[in-house]
């Protein structure tokens, strides 16, 4: 193993802090896309592509989570504990706060079987009280 190395911090770009700003201005879990959006209000010639380059940076540098599901990554700012809930037919993402320190059974199984579980990540997934309604059910795919 090579020694630990200093680590020297990565200059703070317009197009980088426009990036994190956008993700970190909602409350929702937006894709690369509606950052994209978003940052070219401010800059309209940034291409997607520095957009997705500053979302994986800010993401290695534990500034946002990434959260993926299938061909979709959605970005978070709350680097807090907490769970979510998704709307399968609109793609409605929330937060889920978690109260106290509870364990679920499974984790309490893994750790007595000398397991270390070192993060949770809980999503439930269904449907949202606006497509739950069947007058709704035929509307437009929600959108950060």
């Amino acid at each position: 193993m090579k020694p630990a190395e200093t680590e020297v911090p990565r200059r703070e770009t317009r197009q980088r802090r426009l990036v994190y700003e956008a993700v970190a201005g909602t409350p929702t879990h937006p894709t690369a896309e509606w950052v994209h959006a978003r940052v070219r209000r401010a800059m309209p010639r940034v291409s997607l592509g520095t957009v997705y380059r500053n979302l994986q940076l800010l993401v290695a540098d534990g500034r946002l989570k990434a959260w993926t599901r299938g061909r979709t990554t959605r970005f978070d700012a709350d680097l807090s504990s907490h769970d979510h809930f998704s709307c399968e037919e609109c793609g409605l993402w929330i937060d889920l706060e978690r109260t106290g320190h509870t364990f679920s059974p499974w984790e309490k199984k893994l750790a007595a079987r000398g397991h270390q579980v070192h993060e949770r990540v809980l999503e439930f997934v269904g449907l949202c009280r606006d497509c739950a309604e069947p007058k709704n059910r035929r509307r437009v795919r929600w959108r950060p």
